[in-house]
């Protein structure tokens, strides 16, 4: 290659060097840089509260006009309106208790659910929301071709599924889905005989056996129960006034509580219950609940002791609030744009609000001394401030070398009078140089 040539590819480099990373500041100023630093100087709370959420809803969902004034999750802030406005509200409160429980035997660790099939949300396959479907699910043909999750509350064993497939996509499914289908990313197969569903498909937690035990924990769609020997909070005196209680001890009583948070521990012969962001904990005689073998009548049991106790052991949870109804973001803008259905993730975890019968989510969120109208879902200080550096001073450095290249080269490189470019290294103004920057033609040899 001569160094003609050299010169002219190093120009072309330069220059495209520069359109990008121009056309790049300029973007990520709007996408990253900008909402960034709003993030920032809105000086959220780095040590996160707890959030709960109690209504979840897509006002655009029935296709009805309404003015999607903010949301909670959209994809893309460049382009609003995709159809879509999920408003989650959520209350804001303080975090629950911390609790041990020590040298527990006959630990039962149960998934469970309360699950409603009848009122939970359908997921309408002919508008294209079946295209991720992973579970199983009971659908109805017609219409919209409305599927629901039954996976939480059902445990279906039978494997007389139809070998043929159907492949659901945004345009729907290949063909309707009927009766009851197992599904894992969008594609689906039928249960081929129905009355095997009501054989085959049994409501989980039916024969729970409960005798034998003091502590019975509810954590989301689980039911922890165990045989204890101790427990302790550094959060609540009410614990350790329980824990010297005999009738506790003998199990005669039991504790009753709520945790968000629960994680096993093995011991040299027994475990350990570690739980964290507990309330809602209050006592009863085990003969109350003897004879329950089935979750739902649990559950109903300590809503039942929570409405009518006088001592609490830990409070509930309302009495931990902060913002009773405030708008969950997932940042302040409420979008994202990384184009990864980060959105639909997002709801998978915080979209639940109890209407069905399922535990409402509970997750930790942020918020801030300087407004109360909404408290976000994702707060990372170290990794928003490295995300605004790399987009501004990455295209910036670039942008600017390339200029300075640009520069540079205008004052270093001639045309002589053959029309060829030649590399002056800022010496005067001779007969080529004194063509810089001006028209010319190329001369054709003779």
């Amino acid at each position: 290659m001569t160094s003609e040539k050299h010169i002219c590819l190093g120009i072309c480099i330069c220059q495209l060097t520069a359109i990008l990373s121009g056309v790049s500041l300029l973007y990520l100023a709007v996408i990253v840089v900008i909402p960034a630093k709003n993030e920032l100087s809105l000086n959220f709370n780095r040590t996160p509260i707890m959030c709960t959420t109690i209504s979840a809803k897509d006002i655009l969902a029935e296709g009805k006009k309404a003015n999607c004034k903010w949301t909670t999750c959209s994809e893309w802030c460049l382009s609003k309106g995709s159809g879509s406005c999920m408003q989650i509200v959520v209350m804001a409160r303080h975090n629950g208790s911390r609790v041990n429980f020590r040298d527990c035997v006959d630990i039962n660790d149960h998934n469970c659910s309360a699950l409603d099939v009848n009122v939970t949300r359908p997921f309408m396959c002919k508008k294209g929301e079946c295209k991720d479907l992973t579970g199983v699910f009971v659908c109805k043909k017609g219409g919209d071709n409305p599927c629901s999750n039954i996976s939480p509350a059902f445990d279906c064993q039978s494997q007389e599924f139809d070998r043929n497939s159907t492949l659901c996509t945004e345009e729907g499914c290949k063909t309707q889905l009927d009766g009851v289908v197992t599904c894992s990313k969008g594609k689906c197969q039928k249960l081929l005989d129905m009355k095997k569903y009501y054989l085959d498909c049994k409501r989980k937690c039916t024969k729970l056996h409960l005798r034998e035990t003091n502590v019975l924990i509810f954590s989301t769609e689980r039911l922890v129960t165990a045989a204890c020997t101790s427990m302790e909070s550094p959060d609540n005196n009410s614990i350790s006034e329980v824990n010297e209680r005999q009738e506790w001890r003998d199990k005669k009583r039991s504790l009753f509580i709520f945790c968000t948070y629960v994680r096993r521990q093995n011991g040299a012969t027994t475990y350990d219950l570690i739980t964290s962001d507990c309330f809602n904990a209050t006592m009863t005689n085990s003969s109350t609940y003897d004879s329950i073998t089935e979750y739902i009548a649990l559950k109903n049991l300590h809503l039942t002791l929570a409405n009518d106790t006088e001592e609490w052991i830990i409070p509930p949870e309302k009495e931990l609030s902060i913002f009773n109804n405030t708008q969950l973001r997932i940042n302040p803008d409420g979008c994202v744009n990384t184009l990864r259905k980060e959105c639909k993730a997002f709801f998978d975890t915080h979209a639940h609000d109890g209407y069905d019968g399922m535990t409402p989510d509970r997750f930790p969120c942020y918020f801030t001394d300087q407004m109360n109208e909404y408290v976000i879902g994702k707060f990372n200080p170290s990794l928003t401030h490295l995300m605004m550096l790399l987009a501004s001073l990455l295209p910036g450095c670039l942008f600017v070398f390339a200029c300075t290249c640009l520069f540079i080269c205008s004052k270093s490189v001639g045309v002589d009078d053959e029309g060829h470019l030649k590399l002056i290294l800022m010496q005067g103004s001779g007969g080529g140089a004194s063509r810089i920057g001006q028209p010319y033609d190329f001369v054709q040899g003779q």
